[in-house]
């Protein structure tokens, strides 16, 4: 009699190689990504030689991030951060020894390289990013859901010291296999202005701004510019701060505001407790509308 249930050894191992096949099939990413993937030195090789020279001179890279695990890309990517070669004087006639910044993606090793090219005038470098503040990726839902990129860079100094942070926030775009920026600004240093992403909390996901206003009463606008998966941040609110310029107050102006915030986009009403600055143990109250701390 023929066992119905049996197999041959031949059948089972096709049986598993099918199962193999499928599961590889259903994942892409991992599939891609499994495939020995490109060094750190062939990358920094590739982004070298796509960057100008200068006198016979390469830039230099500074930075890296992987990005192909938390965006899950079904390729390699690789985010790079390079100087370009160069000298240039600063606001106090003293040389700087390298140019501006290039920020890269890089797909396996083929770099998408972005850099400015200001002319010999110490005045055109006071608008230019050549530093790393900080290159991160950030998280706008729980559970690592929904990356971004968060890049800082800074432009030199002017003479008071003053330069610009550049902020800009960039997505993944499956369909394109490439990543696009979401969100870009420019503040200046010396007057507390600050760009920040909320990591947590009811505005998690959201970028705030603020920036002095330029006229008495000497304080700030406020901008909160929300997220929509698959689109460039819009701005969901604008308001002149209680936070005046120089009124002492130790926090943060985003800390000071934020039950400011959270009340005219309605996540906090009369009677809720005061919000907490992240990372502080500070007990809050009110003076003038704006938040202190004891």
């Amino acid at each position: 009699m023929q066992c119905q249930r049996c197999r041959s050894p031949g059948i089972r191992r096709l049986g598993l190689i099918s199962l193999l096949l499928l599961i590889v099939s259903a994942h892409p990413a991992t599939a891609s990504l499994s495939t020995a993937p490109f060094s750190t030195h062939e990358i920094d090789r590739s982004v070298i030689a796509s960057l100008p020279t200068w006198h016979g001179k390469s830039g230099n890279i500074i930075d890296h991030l992987d990005l192909s695990r938390p965006f899950a890309t079904q390729t390699q990517w690789t985010f790079v951060v390079a100087t370009l070669p160069g000298s240039f004087a600063d606001v106090f006639g003293d040389t700087i020894d390298h140019g501006t910044l290039a920020v890269c993606f890089v797909e396996k090793l083929n770099p998408h390289c972005e850099y400015a090219r200001p002319n010999a005038t110490p005045s055109s470098w006071l608008s230019t990013a050549d530093g790393l503040s900080s290159a991160e990726v950030v998280f706008v839902s729980a559970g690592h859901a929904d990356p971004l990129l968060l890049l800082k860079t800074t432009s030199q100094g002017g003479a008071n010291g003053n330069h610009f942070i550049y902020t800009q926030a960039y997505m993944f775009d499956r369909t394109d296999n490439q990543f696009k920026a979401i969100f870009s600004n420019k503040t200046a240093s010396n007057n507390n202005q600050q760009t920040r992403f909320i990591e947590d909390g009811p505005l998690r996901g959201d970028i705030i701004v603020d920036e002095p206003t330029g006229s008495a009463p000497f304080d700030y606008w406020i901008s909160v510019y929300t997220w929509s998966r698959g689109k460039p941040y819009s701005l969901a609110l604008r308001y002149r701060s209680d936070t005046h310029y120089g009124d002492g107050n130790p926090l943060a102006v985003i800390d000071s505001e934020m039950r400011n915030i959270l009340m005219r986009l309605r996540q906090w009403k009369a009677g809720d407790p005061l919000p907490i600055p992240p990372h502080s143990t500070c007990k809050p109250y009110l003076r003038g509308g704006e938040e202190w701390c004891r």
